[in-house]
Formats: structure tokens, sequence, C-alpha cells
């Protein structure tokens, strides 16, 4: 299921884009959650509690503290989140050279018609389909939802899996590796051991019986699983060498 946000100060037109995504959702038989936000601060709140959106429609001028180039650079810089997708949208046009470094994915011109929505839609399926840009976990009866590009490592303790993220922060919840293995894209992170599975984009050094972290953790590769891990590692530089 997708998770797609709307923010905008005027709610006919939060509640007009609401509308086009359910009539793709229903058209192309997917399942799509919509949340309308007001305000960047009643945004920033909803991140405190819920979980990450897949796409955000972001207005850019909301007069008040918090406008969409601070949302955008508080999902880029101070969350590290780069699995949501920004699609900006203003009634001006000049805006859109100072959006670039917040990495939008597009920029819609208001007034916005159904066929800009569809558009972006159907460019969000082309790239990210069957990419798996989320990890999901539950602690108690709460769901969470995080961007895999933000996870380090996950390591099993006992009956809890922990999740090292880029932030700092620390996750735990009750499962087991199996689960996680199941979640994750097995090309981006590797099973190094029964206990620790890890993003291959933060690991700075390889070893043979173990890696270094961008964090300065090191992980072992369990002697079961130092043969797959040179095969992976062998593929990777060749197609590096290819490309």
């Amino acid at each position: 299921m997708l998770k797609i946000g709307i923010c905008d100060d005027d709610i006919a037109f939060g509640c007009q884009i609401e509308g086009y995504l359910k009539h793709y959702a229903q058209k192309e038989n997917m399942e799509v959650e919509t949340v309308v936000f007001i305000s960047g601060e009643e945004y920033a709140n909803y991140l405190q509690k819920e979980s990450v959106l897949d796409i955000l429609f972001l207005d850019i001028d909301f007069g008040k503290k918090m406008d969409g180039v601070t949302v955008g650079r508080m999902i880029r810089s101070d969350l590290s989140n780069e699995a949501t997708q920004i699609v900006y949208v203003s009634s001006k046009e000049s805006y859109a050279m100072q959006l670039f470094q917040n990495r939008p994915m597009d920029f819609l011109l208001k007034p916005v018609k159904e066929k800009d929505i569809e558009r972006i839609m159907n460019e969000y399926k082309r790239i990210f389909s069957g990419k798996k840009m989320f990890f999901e976990f539950h602690i108690g009866k709460t769901s969470y939802r995080i961007a895999a590009d933000g996870i380090i490592y996950f390591q099993c303790i006992g009956k809890k899996i922990q999740i090292v993220m880029n932030s700092g922060d620390k996750k735990e919840f009750y499962g087991g590796m199996s689960e996680v293995e199941r979640q994750v894209d097995r090309d981006r992170f590797w099973v190094l051991h029964k206990s620790y599975i890890a993003n291959i984009n933060y690991i700075s050094e390889f070893r043979i019986d173990e890696v270094v972290m961008a964090t300065g953790d090191i992980l072992p590769i369990s002697r079961a699983n130092r043969k797959k891990i040179q095969e992976k590692l062998l593929n990777m530089n060749m197609a590096r060498r290819n490309f």
C-alpha cells in the first residue's frame, strides 16, 4: 500500500488532489492511503507519531514559518530521508530552481489537473515498482515504517531485532532475522551472520571474517556466509568494471 501526503493550506485544493489520487487508485486497482495536512508544522507533528510517506505533494508558500522549502530540507537533511518522493506544487513557476537542493521528484504548476497526478503516479510506479523502499515492524500495537536507505544494519539480540539507523537512533522490536530477510532488498542488505544483516552502502571495509561499518562498528561474517559474501563482492566488482 502506498501512503501519500498532501500538504497545502488550501483545503479545497488538498481535497481535489486527494480525489484525483483515489480515482487513480481505483482505476489501477491499487491500495492508497492519503493524509492531508494544512501546514508544514502539522506534517512535522505527524512525523513524530506516524510512519514516513511514499509520496508528498508539497505546497511551497504557506505564509508561515515552515514553508515547503523548509519542510523539504527537514525531510532530506534533518531526517536523512531520501525515500519519500517530494512533488512540489506552486502557482509560481519562479520557485522551481530554489527546490533543487531538496531533490524533488517533480514540480507541478497550479492549477493542477488530474492528468498531472496520473503522470506523477505512473512515473512513481515505473521507477519504484518492486523496490523495497521501507521496512515495517510493530512495537506492541503500534506499526512503524522507516526508510530502508536510513538503516545501517540489523542485529538480533535474543528475541529482539535492533535496527541501527544513520540518524543515530536505534529501534528494537520482537522478531527474528527470517522476518527481516523477507522484507529487505537482498541486493542491498547482505546476510553476514545469523545475528547480522548489513546495508552494503554503509560498509567501509570488507575483511575475510568481518566488515567495518561507516559508524566504526565491526560486524562478524560467519564461516557459513564467507563464500557467499566473497561471491557477491566479486559480482559487484565485475559489474562496476563492465559499467
